[in-house]
């Protein structure tokens, strides 16, 4: 495994906690879809809040995530105050709100990353996925008997990456990781099927301030920076 150093960076992710609201229709509600592919969900841009059903019950978690949403992350008051108060740079904040009633869901915010990283992902190590109607003959039975919208389409022909998994990783070119504030986000697309997200990645900064004050609910994944 690298060397964990000061220049170190992260893959920032957390434990999902209920599902954004309404569940049927979160999607054209809570994001931009204009430009957006109907099937893998590549394109798509937040345009409003998110609604949760209820305020979240993970009552010790200070950084805590929504289901079918892998690529935002929600903080209670104490991790907002601590990383303000910690100069942390590359975020801003906003409140969801509960579904019910719009009214906004008292000390969650969601953390906002506008940084994007464009270029230097390396993706020789990753396996990629295209949009486009299943090739593999048993994953189209598959799919077509549980009428998934996988075979329906539209496909948009895009690609996403699978976010790698055991002893591999996200490997970046580090001379676009350089003059960065602690918060980015890559500008390309994870996931798999349905889901497409573009992963948040924090500096040393960050991993070292929240184990310090021991916040709970955020996990690292080690980028390799070359």
């Amino acid at each position: 495994m690298e060397e964990i150093t000061k220049q170190s960076w992260f893959h920032l992710s957390t434990g999902q906690f209920g599902y954004p609201q309404p569940e049927e229709g979160y999607l054209d509600i809570s994001y931009d879809m204009s430009a957006a592919c109907k099937t893998c969900k590549i394109g798509k841009k937040q345009k409003s809040e998110f609604r949760f059903r209820s305020q979240p019950k993970a009552k010790h978690s200070q950084f805590l995530g929504l289901n079918w949403i892998f690529d935002e992350i929600f903080v209670r008051e104490e991790a907002k105050e601590i990383l303000e108060t910690n100069n942390i740079t590359g975020l801003t904040f906003s409140k969801p709100v509960i579904n019910k009633n719009s009214i906004p869901i008292e000390g969650i915010y969601q953390l906002h990353v506008d940084t994007f990283i464009s270029n230097g992902l390396i993706t020789e190590n990753l396996n990629v996925e295209i949009c486009e109607m299943p090739r593999n003959e048993a994953s189209l039975k598959f799919l077509t008997a549980i009428k998934s919208n996988l075979v329906v389409g539209p496909f948009c022909g895009n690609l996403k990456y699978n976010f790698p998994q055991g002893d591999n990783c996200i490997k970046i070119d580090g001379i676009f990781l350089e003059n960065k504030p602690d918060f980015v986000r890559l500008n390309y697309w994870f996931g798999s099927g349905g889901s497409s997200n573009q992963p948040i990645l924090v500096s040393s900064k960050v991993k070292d301030l929240i184990k310090k004050e021991k916040l709970r609910g955020a996990y690292f994944d080690l980028i390799e920076v070359l």
